[in-house]
């Protein structure tokens, strides 16, 4: 099967087809000022809203965007390619999930 177009990796062949790609994105709130493109992540453990530059980046800030996003304001986060374990309208993701379960556990 074809693996398709590989997002975040330079072309080494003589590659020439078009073709298009799904990239999961999440609802987030900028914790600082971040740029179109930044690489982000969480950066509070269990709080899947809050993002901004860490050890652990799981994404960019739309890179669509045309001005800086100032703390507070919310925005798109495209998670990296291949980093969604589970694809169906509906997408999963490690750190999502896991935070997902503790605030379950919480509530109970």
């Amino acid at each position: 099967m074809d693996a398709g177009p590989q997002l975040g990796e330079l072309i080494h062949d003589g590659e020439r087809r078009r073709d298009a790609v799904h990239i999961a994105i999440v609802p987030v709130t900028a914790v600082e000022r971040l740029k179109p493109g930044q690489h982000v992540g969480l950066v509070q453990e269990g709080n899947v809203e809050l993002v901004g530059p860490c050890q652990h980046n799981i994404g960019i800030v739309d890179p669509y965007l045309m001005n800086e996003i100032e703390p507070g304001q919310r925005f798109w986060l495209c998670l990296y390619p291949g980093t969604v374990t589970s694809l169906r309208h509906v997408w999963t993701h490690p750190v999502f999930t896991a935070a997902h379960v503790a605030i379950m556990e919480k509530l109970r």
